[in-house]
Formats: structure tokens, sequence, C-alpha cells
């Protein structure tokens, strides 16, 4: 192996993945650093990472051979070899594959295995110069880079990693974190476009960049800049308001706030920089408005809460200057009047509104000839998180983009609407956009021949078919949009299998491991289960499960036929099979089995709501009638199953499918999903 290694001097820092380049960045992580105290991996991460490890080995030896093979073929070289420091300043080697293909870092699992680094840490510092001055725990995945890759360069990740290796609790909570930030960030970064989305131009920058533009605006005190930031619910509200659509076009910046504009970024290709919101901005700034002498005014919310914010800054940052407060509630132009000559006569430099939008993109943009401020910026909820009267969702809640998840919890009344029927719109519209845009940047040849062949089909079409009534016209038209609204329904519930299969998948990883780990210990055999399935038209594919049953299930079932007690002979169900393991008993109850099903999904091979997949035995039993259930894709949940799962006979399942089928969409799925939750739960009919 030795002559397909290659030595340190020849490797640069663009050689592995996880080296971050940005200079601010990693002097600010060597500060934060310097107080560590050097320590060797602890014995129950080391524990952890190896029985990770063994899960995956089926999956990485055959990926890994295969991947070393192809480079030696048709690159000439397998392998080659990297030095960094470890934890004790050590230097060691790590293999990856040659010339950096996309499963480069499969190779270094190895340091895994041998203790040199763990799943999750710090960087890792490459042996080019001599050893670090600070400590450091490195991992093959590190969370310094995945907060570049949420837009998160303004957080410091030593403090994440030194509490993952206080417990194993933390440790496997870390690892869901960064497996999710992973599975969410964009694979690019630092691109310098703007995004272009919905007619509206989002700017591109990180949270230093805006603090700079802030600063010198200030500096200049010239005409007010205004500054909007906007989230999936804001995009969705300038699709309908024009007038606020017309405020957008018309602010100095707009600003992306939020994991949607960062899903949006992603599908129309131009990776943003950092999440830029007004909560996470607010302490920056104060801290560099203090040092810099200007000033703030903080005008909105509810009577006594601005004041109350502007409080607790002070006594964070005392040179801190608060030009002064207001109640967000101005009820008529004399009031405003007097807030506006106030905020002027204060002499501040830059003015927060938080009067949640877009009243406070109107507001400023009414009232913008008569401010004498340098920035001019709404900042929503604000003031209610830094006063304290609403507690913000913990920093790792946010770090993996779900503070909207914490935010509906909090609020499910006033905020489902927005988050779950708002996302999944806003997605859906970026979708039809991004595809639209698509389609106009064809070449121009291409363009040309589709003409052509729609004129030729055109004219065909004038020279074979007879002229048509007015009546059959508005026939092929109901045709047409109807075929219209199922191709989109296709594209929104692909979408929505993708993106929720996905989060499921990270956001579940320490029960599948659980689960996984129990079934073992219980009964030998393999811990997933899988069976061949009619998919879509009866086509067949591979489903997933975890095992719940004993090894010798199948052998047994013959002999157990006569006591079937699922009506119609077409399905198999026992409410006591002797067949199922105690473990299998508990996951069948709370549906756990079914949980491997997600990668399916994510694969495309069957959707989150959908009839169940039945068996090839069970599809040769079918009717002509029944056999509509495989036009279309199975999927995880349907009708049935939130409506008493096993306990309905097979003929009344085919019904309920059959309707599902007639009325598919995406509204209705996300309803079939929001019911499933507590059919799981109070596991209704399941057994």
């Amino acid at each position: 192996m030795g002559n397909e290694m290659r030595t340190a001097q020849s490797v640069t820092t663009s050689s592995i993945a996880n080296v971050d380049t940005n200079a601010t960045k990693a002097a600010k992580s060597t500060e934060a650093s310097s107080t560590r105290v050097p320590a060797s991996i602890p014995t129950m991460v080391r524990a952890i990472d190896l029985m990770l490890l063994m899960l995956i080995l089926p999956i990485w030896a055959p990926l890994l051979l295969a991947s070393m093979t192809y480079c030696r073929l048709f690159r000439g070289q397998a392998l080659e070899t990297i030095y960094f420091f470890d934890g004790q300043s050590r230097v060691r080697p790590l293999y990856r594959l040659y010339q950096g293909t996309h499963l480069a870092a499969l190779p270094s699992i190895w340091n895994l295995v041998r203790g040199d680094v763990s799943l999750i840490g710090d960087r890792l510092q490459l042996a080019l110069t001599q050893a670090p001055d600070a400590p450091s725990r490195p991992g093959l995945i590190n969370f310094e880079q995945l907060y570049l890759r949420m837009g998160l360069s303004f957080e410091s990740p030593e403090a994440a990693i030194d509490g993952a290796f206080l417990s194993p609790q933390g440790y496997l909570l870390a690892l869901v974190r960064a497996l999710t930030m992973t599975l969410l960030a964009p694979s690019l970064l630092g691109s310098r476009h703007s995004l272009s989305l919905f007619g509206l131009k989002i700017a591109n920058l990180s949270m230093n960049q805006l603090l700079e533009r802030m600063l010198a605006a200030c500096e200049r005190q010239g005409a007010m800049e205004r500054y909007c930031f906007v989230n999936a619910d804001c995009m969705n509200i300038s699709r309908d308001n024009k007038a606020y659509h017309h405020n957008l076009t018309q602010a100095d910046l707009i600003l992306a706030d939020g994991l949607g504009l960062r899903l949006a970024s992603r599908l129309k290709g131009t990776p943003l920089g950092d999440n830029l919101n007004g909560t996470d901005m607010f302490p920056l700034l104060c801290e560099r408005l203090a040092k810099s002498g200007y000033a703030i005014y903080l005008l909105g919310g509810r009577p006594g809460i601005a004041q109350l914010t502007a409080d607790k800054m002070q006594a964070r940052y005392p040179a801190l200057n608060i030009a002064g407060t207001h109640h967000g509630y101005l009820d008529s132009e004399q009031e405003t009047a007097k807030v506006i000559a106030q905020i002027n006569a204060s002499k501040t430099n830059i003015l927060l509104v938080a009067m949640g939008a877009p009243q406070q993109e109107f507001w400023l943009a009414k009232y913008q000839p008569q401010l004498n401020v340098a920035v001019g910026i709404g900042v929503g909820g604000l003031f209610d998180f830094y006063s304290e009267r609403i507690i913000r969702a913990p920093i790792w809640v946010r770090q993996i983009g779900m503070e909207w998840i914490a935010r509906l919890l909090a609020e499910p009344a006033r905020m489902w609407r927005r988050y779950l029927l708002g996302n999944p719109r806003f997605l859906y519209h970026v979708l039809i956009e991004t595809i639209s845009i698509k389609l106009r940047r064809a070449p121009h040849s291409s363009l040309t021949q589709a003409r052509a062949q729609a004129g030729q089909a055109a004219l065909a079409r004038q020279i074979s078919t007879p002229k048509l009534d007015g009546r059959t016209q508005g026939a092929q038209l109901k045709r047409s949009a109807h075929a219209l609204r199922l191709s989109l329904n296709r594209v929104s519930k692909r979408l929505l299998d993708i993106l929720g299969a996905g989060i499921l998948l990270v956001l579940l990883t320490p029960l599948l491991l659980l689960t996984a780990l129990l079934i073992r210990l219980e009964s030998p055999g393999a811990i997933l289960y899988s069976q061949q399935r009619a998919g879509l038209n009866n086509k067949p594919f591979t489903m997933w499960k975890f095992r719940s049953m004993y090894q010798d299930a199948e052998a047994r079932l013959a002999a157990l036929k006569a006591s079937n007690e699922m009506d119609g002979g077409v399905l198999f169900k026992m409410k006591r099979d002797p067949r199922i393991t105690r473990i299998g008993k508990l996951i069948r109850k709370a549906s756990i089995d079914e949980l491997p099903q997600l990668w399916n999904v994510f694969k495309g091979e069957m959707s989150l709501v959908g009839p169940r997949p039945a068996l090839p035995s069970e599809v040769s039993q079918y009717s002509l009638s029944d056999r509509r259930r495989l036009s279309v894709k199975p999927g995880i949940t349907c009708i049935w199953q939130v409506s008493g799962r096993s306990d309905i006979p097979f003929d009344k399942q085919v019904l309920l499918d059959v309707d599902y089928i007639y009325q598919q969409s995406l509204w209705a799925d996300i309803r079939l999903l929001l019911k499933t939750i507590p059919a799981v739960l109070f596991a209704r009919g399941a057994y």
C-alpha cells in the first residue's frame, strides 16, 4: 500500500472536506478553545462509535471495497494519506480514497476503529506545520463545518462539542443533530449570487457582512436604508399580497430567515450564506454598537415589552446607547407623528420595528422620508424573546433548523396553518418556479425542435380531427386542467415524501438503534426483515421492516392458515400469533416495526400516504376491482390505517384505498399524516 500513499507535503487543506479555511472563524475557534483541557476519547464515546460502526459494517465494507477497486482501476491508486494531529497532539495518518470522490471519506472509518478520531468532534488540524497550541477532539464530522453549512458561522461550536463528550446521552443527541444538519444543509458553500425567488432578490450575506453594512450606514448617516427579513410565511404572503410584494422590491436589502429559505435555495441551486434573522442578529448588533457608540431605538411590541428588552440588553452591555423605546400600538396619525418626532430627537442611528410582517414593512416604507435614521429594519417578535415574555427554543433546536416546530408546539392554535400548511405550500411553489425557469432556459435548438414537433402535431390534428363545437372544447379544457392538477399533485407528493422521510429518519435515529439492539438481544437472526411487495402498477420492490417474528415464521405459516382471523382470506392476521417475539409485539403495537419503510419512501418505492403494499401472493387473489389499489404508489399510512387498521375487513380496506385514490391531494396527505399520530399512539387495531 506504500506506493499508493501520498505524503503530507503534497496535500493541501483543500484535500479534506472538513477543514475550514475561514481565517476569522479559525481564530475565533482557537481563542474559544484555549481553555479546553486535552483528553483522550472517553470510553463511552468509543463504545458508541464502535457499536454504530458494527451496525453499518454490512453496508460500509462492500461499498469501500467497490470504491477502492474503482479508484485503483481508473485513477491508478486506491488510497491517499493525510496526516493530522489527534487529541494528544500526536501525528496520525488519515486514509482517504484517491483524488477525492464523493465517497472519499470511507477509509477514514479505520481511524475511528483505532481511536484516533470520534464520529463527531472538532475539525481535523493537518500536520503541515507545528502542533496546535489549543487542544482538540478531532472528529470525522465536525460541527464547525456543519454550522457554516446551516448558516450559523456566527456561532462557536466548541460548547456543543464539549457537551457531547460529557455523557452517552449527550453524544447520541449530538450525533442526531449532526446527521440532521448534514441532511438539511446544502452541499455547496459560499455562493456569491443573490437568490431570486418569486420575483424578489434576496441578498446572500454572512451575519458579519450584515453587521458591517449597518455600521457603515451609521457612519455615513445618509438617507435611511430599509432592510427586511423574510421567511417562508413572508414569501407566501408576498404571493397573495401585491402591495407587500412591491414593498419588498423597494427595500435596500431582503434577508433570508429560516430553514424554508435554505431548502428553497438548495432547490434553486444558489446556496445561501448565513441564516439571517433579527433574533440572532440583535445581541451581536448590541455588542458592536456598545463598542462603536452608535445608538439604537426599539419600537414595537406590547406596552412595556420594548422597555423591558432595553433594560435586559443594557444590563448585558452597559456601554450600549439605547436612545429610546415605545410600544407598537400607534392608533392615530397624531400619535405616530409624535413617536417619529421622539425618534428623530433621540438622534438614534438604528431603528428596530417589531410590529410583525407585513405591518412593520408597510410602516417603515410609509414613514421612511420622515425618519432621520441610518437603518430601519423590521424584526417581528424579537422583543417578546429578549424580554423573556416568550421563551425561545433551545439552541440545539435552532441549530438543526427546527425552531418552527418549537413555535408550533408552543402556540398550535395560532401557528398550525403557517407551518403545517404554509411550509409545504411555499416549497411547492418554489419547485414549480424552478421547473418553469429550467424549461425557459432550455437550449434554443431543443425549443425549436419541440415547437416544430408541436406544430406538426397540431397540423395532423387539424387534418384528421373534425371541428369541435364549444361544448366539446370545454370538455377538453377540463380534461387538460385535470391532467395538470394530477401532475402538480405528483410533484408536490414526492417533495413531501422526500422531506418527511428524510427528516424522520434523522430524528428517529436513536429509536431505530435502540430497537435494533433489543431485537438482536432477544432472538438470533437478522435485525431487518425484507419482503417482496407489489408496488406501483404491480412492479415488485423490496420492502424493509424490523424483524418482529422468530426466524422460522414463514415455515410455521402453513400450519396456522386455519386460524386466520382476517375476513376475506386474502390477508393473514392473528391477534395472538405465536410466531411474534416479545419485542415484536411491542414494536408492532407502536408501529415501530414499519419505520424502516421510511427508506423505501426516500428511495421513491413507496409514499408516506397510500395503500399498504401487498404481497405478490395476495395480489394473485385480487379481483379486477381489488387491483385498483395498484394504480398508485403504496404507502406507510392511508385512510384505513387511521380508521381501525387490522380490525377492518379486506373488502372495506379496498374501498377505503380506492376512495383515497380518487380524492388524493397534498392537503389530504397532510391531514392523513396528522390523523396517523393518534392512531399510532392509541394503537387502534394494531396487532
